[in-house]
């Protein structure tokens, strides 16, 4: 076989690219991994040569050479949600920019905790050189045995592991904003929507800070049990009964997708949202959000994802004199029609 006919034929090779070049397979490796100088009319005959064949690099064989993938692994929560698909289009293009090539896996959301350490087995199995971590189940003690092998950087969750390098959303000061909302508007009697840790852990920090503040501004809290995530209309139904017996004037969610699946069965209900009954959500991420007039408070994705991979590229440069800490960020109130004085009580 010619070498025309099997250039057009077969992939190319590393092998192809150094004869197309005039150079050795060595010369080639080392301009692609860019690890020692190489004169620069030699790497522009390199390139050309790349560009000319159309070659590829083989990342899984230049990991085995190497010890490195090139890649950093994104462990990422249910991105139907606005605040996960915002957090991973964030994470996205800043480790683009980064010159970070992101990889991720998205757990099965049923069987949450069980499938996100099958998810993090398998990006250690393509070998990456760190791991973003955006996902609110998976604890402190499922990560301890990977912090020896990569660097793991939590993102948009509360962590409490001191191996684990954090950059989460300060949720007890939002779950405080929430409840101080709430009070401002004059309300005593809430329901505040409380999610189970085993559900998810930032929606428990968020309502356990909003019932924490009512009560410890004299409210008179009426906790409904979350346990199950994302599920649509869960509880809805018992807080409106609640609003028709007199119970609440006011319901807390601690996300915007529960708060808005209450909206919808109040209305369809006949409940008057906020005459008979005021509500704020968090999260406050989608661009329909002044539309639908919920209020929220805003939680600061974009900042949380710009540190991140700040993080990541530094802990990747210098991992053994980088102190780990846990940073919060916050974010703000978002005051809406879903706000209202609560109802005259009937005499």
């Amino acid at each position: 076989m010619s070498e025309n006919l099997r250039s057009a034929t077969l992939t190319p090779t590393m092998d192809d690219v150094a004869r197309t070049a005039g150079v050795s397979r060595a010369t080639v490796s080392r301009v692609l991994a860019g690890t020692a100088r190489v004169a620069e009319s030699t790497e522009d005959r390199v390139l050309q040569a790349i560009k000319q064949l159309g070659y590829v690099p083989n990342r899984m064989a230049q990991s085995l050479a190497t010890r490195s993938s090139g890649l950093v692994g994104l462990l990422l929560r249910d991105p139907r949600k606005s605040a996960y698909g915002l957090l991973h289009s964030e994470l996205q293009q800043l480790s683009d920019r980064a010159n970070l090539q992101l990889i991720t896996v998205v757990p099965s959301s049923t069987e949450a905790s069980a499938a996100e350490k099958q998810a993090l087995q398998r990006l250690l199995g393509l070998r990456v050189d760190g791991l973003f971590v955006a996902t609110g189940v998976i604890g402190p003690e499922d990560l301890a045995p990977f912090l020896s092998v990569v660097p793991v950087v939590s993102v948009g969750r509360p962590e409490a592991h001191d191996g684990v390098y954090g950059v989460s959303y300060d949720e007890v000061a939002h779950g405080h904003m929430a409840a101080d909302l709430l009070l401002r508007h004059g309300h005593r009697d809430i329901a505040v929507l409380a999610t189970a840790a085993s559900v998810s852990v930032p929606e428990s920090v968020r309502a356990e800070a909003i019932v924490s503040r009512l009560r410890e501004r004299g409210a008179a809290v009426h906790r409904v049990e979350a346990t199950t995530f994302g599920i649509g209309a869960e509880h809805s139904h018992r807080i409106a009964d609640m609003v028709r017996e007199g119970t609440i004037t006011a319901v807390a969610f601690p996300t915007d997708d529960r708060a808005l699946d209450f909206l919808t069965i109040a209305r369809k209900s006949g409940l008057r949202v906020p005459g008979e009954v005021s509500v704020i959500g968090m999260d406050g991420i989608s661009p329909a959000m002044a539309m639908i007039g919920l209020a929220t408070v805003r939680i600061p994705i974009e900042a949380v994802a710009d540190r991140a991979v700040t993080v990541m590229g530094d802990l990747l440069e210098h991992r053994d004199s980088l102190p780990i800490r846990h940073e919060k960020f916050r974010g703000h109130t978002v005051d809406g029609p879903t706000l209202g004085p609560p109802p005259r009580r009937k005499s």
